[in-house]
């Protein structure tokens, strides 16, 4: 085989090794853009889950934050139920004392009553004439309705007791029905809560699900992508060896020029020196070969 043929071979392999290199970084670019997006999008379902993950700690946080809330409310609100009943239960004692003591008194109507009937018997005697025994038997009754009265006025406390412990029962319910109704409000937030949460934990096992199918592509993708990229280095480097090999025949090609060139130019300077020596007339082309030669 001649240099020449050879130098034609190594520039056809050349080219061959040129265009595959160029079909491999083309690859090697589809690769890396592929990879990349779904690196990118694995890397988006990832941040989902971490906001996922941290929205499901904000709500455990408000949710246990209700629930305790509640507790210390059904506290207070058993509290003052019980407290309720136990005053019930002291009203009704109230009123059986209240009953047995009028009964024992024999009292059937109300102090104010009585205090109505002993000012209009007063009244009777100090405006209307009447005999004496009968204004004695009136003041007699007037007697005995103020001793009645008197006996009457424990009753009457009684009374204050039965409205009052009423009223504080009553204060007591409605302290204790806004208590529950409060914990109807805080155990509907820490419900509404744990809906979230489970609903975000359903979220995040399916995003999981999608991130580990992503991740899997890109590994796929970069396995590619290394293998791709091993051939085209291996292909560089064949193709570097080819170029070198060129370069080699390019340089004797060059090197054996110059010494053709040299040869016939020192040939033309004798000639010219022969010229010279005659004393013959020398030509523009004699002068350039002077000028070459460095004379």
């Amino acid at each position: 085989m001649t240099s020449q043929q050879s130098q034609k071979e190594l520039v056809e392999e050349l080219k061959k090794h040129k265009l595959e290199v160029s079909k491999l970084k083309t690859a090697l670019n589809d690769l890396d853009k592929e990879k990349e997006k779904w690196f990118s999008r694995g890397s988006g379902y990832s941040k989902k889950i971490k906001d996922g993950i941290a929205e499901i700690r904000a709500s455990k946080s408000k949710r246990d934050s209700f629930t305790k809330e509640v507790k210390d409310l059904k506290e207070k609100r058993d509290k003052l139920n019980k407290l309720s009943s136990s005053i019930s239960d002291d009203i009704i004692d109230l009123r059986k004392e209240k009953t047995g003591l009028a009964k024992f008194l024999k009292i059937k109507d109300s102090p104010s009553q009585i205090k109505d009937t002993i000012e209009k018997l007063e009244f009777t005697i100090e405006t209307q004439p009447m005999a004496f025994d009968k204004e004695q038997s009136l003041m007699k009754k007037i007697k005995a309705m103020k001793k009645l009265f008197k006996s009457a006025a424990v009753l009457q406390e009684s009374s204050k007791k039965i409205r009052d412990s009423s009223h504080e029962m009553k204060d007591k319910k409605n302290d204790a029905n806004e208590f529950h109704l409060l914990i109807q409000v805080k155990a509907k937030r820490s419900q509404e809560m744990h809906k979230k949460i489970l609903n975000v934990s359903d979220e995040i096992k399916k995003i999981k699900f999608d991130e580990q199918e992503a991740f899997k592509k890109f590994y796929e993708f970069k396995k590619k992508f290394n293998e791709v990229n091993s051939q085209l280095k291996e292909r560089l480097k064949i193709m570097n060896g080819v170029r070198e090999e060129l370069d080699k025949i390019y340089a004797a090609i060059k090197e054996k020029k110059k010494a053709e060139q040299d040869a016939l130019l020192k040939s033309k300077e004798e000639e010219v020196n022969q010229k010279i020596k005659k004393k013959q007339k020398l030509t523009t082309e004699d002068l350039l070969v002077f000028q070459k030669a460095g004379k």
